[in-house]
Formats: structure tokens, sequence, C-alpha cells
């Protein structure tokens, strides 16, 4: 029975995901590794049973590392994609292979520094560096003790071309790695500003640029959807349209500039009237419009006196002093099952009509 793919890789994840593609694209070398150490086998370069047991230890380590990864924990680590520790299990796998080896080491090496190029995907330029030197060190370490215990298993001269092969890893795979790792870098990069330009997209689609609350569009589509919420839950819904009073006179006598002041503070000013759940919008010009949802007419009477409050009680900034800016608050509720939010924004307009002409209502 096969075991498909997807169930040896986390789905949940896609980071996750591809640092276990990895381990597993990884894994796959060392399968060409222990078949490579079998044909050693056969050609007698290589006992039978320090070929099982160095499989044993491939199999074991790999399966450690598969289900720390699997398992999330890899999550805890600096790296989670445990580069650092797979290169360095598989510098030590590479020293003990060449060791037990009787001849014909370049071809295994071959397949290790395979091995060690994954780590050009994660790796910087400085910790390549260490891991070529590192590497070196493994190799001359087990072929000296190869000298030292089967010289008749040592040729020098092959084994110090291997070493200087060997060497050349750490300059060049460094190269790449800080190449690779300068990609990453800028994509990384690239990523941020993208997300920055999404987001500022979708401010300008929802916000209003100059007060930074909702817009116009934002506000209706917020009501709208909290209309059918109070449809399907039977609760009320109650719109504050607030109009400050007579606004054109400010940009007339005092300019546009300060008219957007007035525009941004009246705006920060009810930010601080609603709760969380409410909606705040410009609805047009010097109007702005509050949704309260499950708000009866009690509760639309108290916030809307607390917003004239807000409004009315102190200066805005570059108005003189004694110069106070008056508004109108209209509250319209949800009347009926059928009633549109139009039909409720316009009862809220007609109450700040009317309290324009009465002021005592």
């Amino acid at each position: 029975m096969n075991l498909p793919l997807g169930a040896l890789l986390p789905g949940e994840d896609p980071r996750q995901s591809l640092r276990v593609r990895r381990f597993l694209l990884a894994s796959t070398v060392y399968v060409l590794v222990i078949a490579f150490m079998g044909l050693y086998v056969r050609q007698g370069l290589l006992d039978f049973h320090e070929w099982r047991l160095t499989t044993l230890l491939i199999v074991l380590v790999n399966l450690a590392l598969y289900v720390l990864l699997r398992s999330g924990r890899n999550e805890r680590f600096a790296d989670p994609s445990l580069t650092g520790i797979q290169m360095f299990v598989v510098c030590l796998i590479m020293g003990l292979t060449m060791y037990l080896l009787d001849g014909g080491r370049g071809g295994i090496l071959l397949l290790f520094l395979v091995l060690l190029m994954f780590g050009v995907l994660r790796l910087n330029a400085r910790q390549f560096t260490a891991l070529g030197v590192f590497a070196v060190v493994c190799y001359g370490v087990a072929v000296t003790a190869v000298w030292q215990q089967r010289p008749a298993a040592f040729d020098a001269q092959v084994e110090l071309l291997h070493l200087v092969a060997l060497g050349t890893l750490a300059p060049c795979g460094g190269f790449f790695a800080g190449y690779v790792s300068g990609l990453r870098r800028r994509l990384r990069e690239r990523q941020i500003d993208l997300q920055r330009a999404r987001e500022e997209v979708h401010d300008l689609k929802v916000l209003d640029p100059l007060t930074g609350v909702s817009n116009r569009s934002a506000i209706i589509a917020f009501l709208g959807q909290e209309r059918e919420r109070a449809d399907r839950l039977d609760q009320p819904l109650a719109v504050l349209l607030v109009d400050l009073y007579r606004f054109k006179r400010i940009n007339r006598e005092f300019g546009h500039r300060v008219g957007d002041q007035v525009l941004y503070e009246t705006a920060q000013r009810l930010r601080g009237c609603i709760r969380d759940i409410d909606g705040l919008g410009r609805y047009g010009g010097e109007e702005f419009l509050l949704v309260l949802p499950d708000a009866d007419v009690d509760e639309a009477g108290r916030v809307a006196a607390r917003v004239a409050d807000r409004i009315e009680s102190r200066p805005m900034a570059g108005l003189p002093a004694n110069y106070r800016q008056r508004c109108t608050v209209g509250v319209g509720l949800l009347a009926a099952a059928d009633d549109d939010i139009w039909q409720v924004i316009e009862r809220a307009r007609s109450d700040a009509e009317a309290r324009q002409t009465d002021p005592s209502r």
C-alpha cells in the first residue's frame, strides 16, 4: 500500500509544509547514499555489518528529524528549518562513512556534497563557510584515522585531492549562500512592501482620507450588515446622523485648512463616544453617521447627548477660544421588519432637521 505524499506533509501551515518537503528531498539523497554504499559492499570496499550499522544510523537520525519537523516542535528553534542541525549531522555521517570505506571515497563524497549544498537554501555566507570548514575537518579526521589504523586503505595523493576539492566547498558554497541569502532578504522586503501597498489600497477603499474613519460606502455597507443581523436576532438598531451646524462659515472665515482640522477633530471626538461594536463613518461633507447595533431609543438618546456635549463643550483646534462649533444629532431607529437602511437614515435626518428648528427637542 503506497503512502500518499500529502500524508507526510503538514497541510495547515504552508511554511511548515515547505520545510518538510525540503527535508524529504534531502532524504532521497540519503537513500542514494545507502544504495551506493551497497555497491561498495559488493565490491569488497565496505563490510556488510558496517553498511548495516551506517544505514540504521542514517534512518534513525532522519526519522528523529522528521518527527521533530512533523510535530511542530521545530518552531521553538531559532531556525525552524533545522538546517544547521541537519548539516552538522551530514558532516558527522560523512566522516563516519569515509572512515569505514576501504577505498573509492570520491564517489560517496559527491553525494554528501549534494546534501551539503542544501545548506545554500537557508544559511548565509558566514554560516555556510563555517559549515564547509567543519566538513573539511570531519573528512580530514576520518582519513587521518584510516591512515593510522588501516594504512593499506589510505592513498595520500588521492585523499589530498579529495581534501582540496572539499575545501573549495567553503568559499564557493559561501558565495552562493550569500547570493541566495540576499535574494531571500530582497524577497522579504518586497513582500513587506506588497503587504503595505495592500493595506494602503484597503484603507483607500474603506477609509475617508481626511478623517481616518470609514468612508460613505464602507459605513453604508456596515449598516447593511447590522440591519440584517438585527432582523435575524430580533434586536434593535439605531443610527445617529451628526451634522456640523453652519460648517461652511468656518471654511469661509478661517480657511479650508482649519475646516479640515475641525472635521478631523470631530471624527476623533466621535470615536470616544461609541463602543467597539459600533460603526462610525463620514457620510458626506460635514455629516457623520454612527451605527449603534443593539441600541434602543433610550441608549441612542444617551449617545446623542454625549456626542453633542463632546463636540460643543470645548473649542476645536484652529478656531478662536471663544468659538464653539455647534451640531445637530438626529436619531433614527429600525422601526419595522421591512425597513431598509435608507429609511432609517432618513428618519435620523428628519430628526436632525427638526432639532435645528426646535433645539429643545
